[in-house]
């Protein structure tokens, strides 16, 4: 299965009249935050099946061109967070946000992040029943600890998706909310856990085993 994952900034390839024919054939649209509802809304339209989001931290100051953007969540798509949600087969869990560093909605200490992914656990134990399997991809805005998170304190990572990581085993954790900059910036890495860490700023194309 192909994803086509979005975050941080409107790339002029995915919001294009062309889309999607401009890019190689793609099965599924995750959105790893801080995109204006009005993109999210236009690749609906454009799209068989609807885009799975979570929120960034800079929800509410996303506006379309002409500043007629209200705070509204995007129609015609599907939010993820705080739950686990099954789209063409997969298996997404999401958790919007990024770490508390500052007054403001859609950010969160250490542990209420930890309490959002805990309260998972439901859901988590019941797929593992059911398909044998619990999680297939963690959407999240935030990066978790390591290679991914920021050297500036808003851009730490969540200790809680490190410990996801361990116990559930997804095979992918796209994120967003660390801009890559660069021709050589790491993209992707390779936890000891065997999860794919990819981070999804602009727009990249990944493979999901299935």
């Amino acid at each position: 299965m192909k994803l086509l994952a979005i975050a941080d900034v409107v790339s002029p390839i995915v919001y294009s009249e062309n889309f999607p024919k401009n890019l190689a054939p793609f099965d599924l649209v995750l959105s790893a935050g801080d995109m204006p509802a009005y993109v999210l809304e236009f690749l609906a339209t454009k799209l068989q099946t609807p885009p799975v989001y979570v929120l960034g931290n800079h929800f509410g100051y996303l506006r379309d061109p002409a500043g007629t953007e209200s705070d509204r969540l995007p129609g015609g798509c599907i939010n993820a967070h705080g739950r686990i949600v099954e789209v063409n087969g997969v298996l997404i869990a999401g958790l919007e946000g990024s770490a508390r560093y500052r007054p403001g909605p859609h950010q969160y200490s250490e542990r209420q992040m930890a309490w959002l992914a805990e309260k998972l656990t439901p859901r988590l134990l019941w797929n593992r029943h059911r398909y044998g399997r619990a999680v297939d991809i963690l959407l999240t805005h935030a990066p978790p600890k390591g290679p991914h998170e920021g050297d500036d304190y808003p851009h730490r990572g969540i200790p809680a998706f490190n410990r996801f990581h361990r116990r559930w085993r997804p095979k992918l954790h796209i994120h967003g909310h660390v801009h890559l900059s660069g021709a050589n910036a790491p993209r992707e890495y390779l936890t000891e856990s065997g999860v794919r860490v990819i981070n999804a700023y602009n727009f990249t194309l990944i493979e999901l085993e299935r």
